[in-house]
């Protein structure tokens, strides 16, 4: 008998034992799921696929998006607004010509790997910028010297006088990066208030919140990119709950979400303007009839009641309605929808309906905004009732940037998104032959007037210069102006905190979910 209850015994504990295992076990599993469940995780789908997460080589919005959040520029914005806000910069001060400018930066800083910022990490920052040449780099030609003062101050000593100056470092070439970094581009360290977790291009983008970020920890644990080359399908992910916030809907669907009583939307008269860009390098198009054929060949009431559906609002000229500078007048002497004139023009250009001329490449990409392949096509068939053959090629985003900053193209349509919220972001970079010089644009009274608008102190001086560059430039036909889209992004009802800035600074810093 003894026996028999010493293995009872030794079985009861083993079981006891096995017991208590299974109760840790199933307490454990309950706690992870109640962690998870309390967890802020905001999945962001997306159709704007980023090309690169370096804040020196980054010139689209699908990079810049990403970049706001892992990235502190010198200067922000006031929550929904263009007023300027101190950032790394605590503030700011230039001498009495604006030629020298002089940022205090706030103390305690750090990266994400660690490395406190300092006055001298900003200079290697911007002078690593300027070297890699970068389609941004252009933004610091205005930069002569940069130095440092103490450990947290820094100098700009400036080409010429330059008032917009602050709102210049806004853009995220300001961004610092630690020193030594490598593999930015795919593996990004700022001091924003997200880390960078990992990257499986084309489909997802995670970053974890930065918990030691200076201004405090951000509300969200995790944000996820989801990335949609379909936007019906980010449409449908968002109705299903398979995504938090939706970022580049087309505009067909913004009636059906705006009337989805589970779905919220945050829109604003933005600063993006959308063009039919022309190759003043190549023939025909470096005739300024040719140019204006097509510009009077285009319906442009159709595109926007029809394929737009009155979710953006005409462009004349080469500034939005929203910005300082803005020239009513411009309405009254923009292109209008004129196919006769329009043929004329072609005519007088040594192409009557067409005859001499070589089929135009049209280079397009829906994957950053949708209903560019329905413009296209009805510029397409607007064209060809002049004699205009046009073939378009709508290529996936990062070739289409490639293609563009090549030069390697007949046509193109894009759109910009301001680096800074200054008329003088739209002219320079767009139409200066000193700034970015996409098209092969070159008006040497466009060159002298960009470069004096720059230079003056007073605003209504500045002001009126811009009037006669609209004027100009509205004349030399450098493209096609199109239209100005409004700025849409739908939500969950449970996601609370958005900001949508008219000059399409995406932060989620303050976002956060509820229930």
């Amino acid at each position: 008998m003894l026996g028999v209850g010493k293995i009872t015994i030794r079985k009861y504990i083993i079981f006891t034992i096995i017991a208590i295992v299974l109760i840790s076990i199933g307490i454990y599993v309950f706690v992870m799921r109640e962690e998870a469940a309390l967890e802020q995780i905001l999945i962001v789908g997306t159709t704007y696929d980023p090309k690169t997460l370096d804040p020196a080589l980054a010139y689209d919005i699908a990079s810049a998006m990403v970049i706001q959040n892992i990235y502190d520029s010198l200067v922000g914005y006031k929550p929904g607004t263009t007023d300027l806000s101190p950032r790394l910069a605590e503030k700011w001060e230039s001498n009495e010509n604006a030629t020298e400018w002089v940022f205090y930066l706030r103390k305690n800083v750090k990266f994400h790997n660690g490395v406190e910022l300092t006055a001298e990490i900003v200079k290697q920052s911007l002078e690593r910028a300027k070297n890699l040449s970068g389609p941004p780099a252009f933004l610091l030609d205005v930069i002569d010297e940069i130095e440092v003062l103490d450990e947290y101050s820094i100098k700009f000593t400036l080409k010429y006088p330059f008032a917009p100056f602050p709102s210049l470092t806004t853009f995220i070439i300001f961004a610092p990066v630690p020193p030594n970094a490598t593999d930015l581009e795919i593996k990004p360290i700022g001091t924003g208030p997200f880390k960078f977790d990992s990257w499986i291009k084309g489909q997802q983008l995670v970053l974890t919140a930065n918990k030691e970020y200076w201004r405090g920890p951000p509300k969200l644990d995790k944000v996820i990119f989801r990335f949609y080359t379909d936007p019906s399908s980010l449409r449908i992910a968002l109705e299903k709950g398979e995504i938090d916030i939706a970022i580049g809907i087309q505009p067909s669907d913004v009636p059906v979400l705006s009337d989805n009583p589970k779905i919220k939307m945050v829109s604003v008269s933005g600063l993006v303007i959308e063009w039919l860009g022309m190759n003043h390098r190549r023939e025909p198009l470096n005739n300024a009839l040719v140019r204006k054929a097509i510009n009077y060949a285009i319906d442009y009431d159709y595109i926007l009641n029809n394929i737009l559906r009155g979710t953006a609002t005409r462009l004349c000229g080469p500034l939005p309605p929203g910005v300082v500078g803005y020239d009513p007048d411009v309405e009254e002497y923009c292109y209008k929808y004129n196919p006769q004139l329009a043929a004329q023009l072609l005519a007088e250009a040594g192409y009557p309906n067409g005859e001499g001329l070589r089929e135009l490449e049209l280079i397009i990409s829906t994957e950053e905004r949708a209903e560019r392949g329905e413009v296209a096509a009805l510029i397409q068939s607007n064209l060809r009732s002049i004699g205009i053959k046009v073939r378009i090629v709508n290529l996936d985003w990062s070739s289409f940037l490639e293609r563009l900053f090549n030069y390697d193209f007949d046509l193109y349509m894009v759109d910009w998104f301001p680096d800074y919220v200054d008329p003088d972001d739209w002219i320079t970079p767009l139409f200066s032959s000193q700034g970015l010089a996409i098209d092969g644009y070159v008006n040497p009274r466009v060159d002298e007037l960009a470069l004096l608008a720059r230079q003056l102190i007073d605003l209504e001086e500045r002001i009126g210069i811009y009037k006669e560059l609209q004027k100009i430039i509205i004349e030399d036909a450098p493209w096609a102006f199109l239209y100005v889209p409004k700025q849409y992004v739908f939500m969950q009802k449970n996601v609370e905190g958005f900001v949508l800035y008219p000059a399409y600074y995406i932060d989620f810093y303050p976002v956060y979910k509820t229930g």
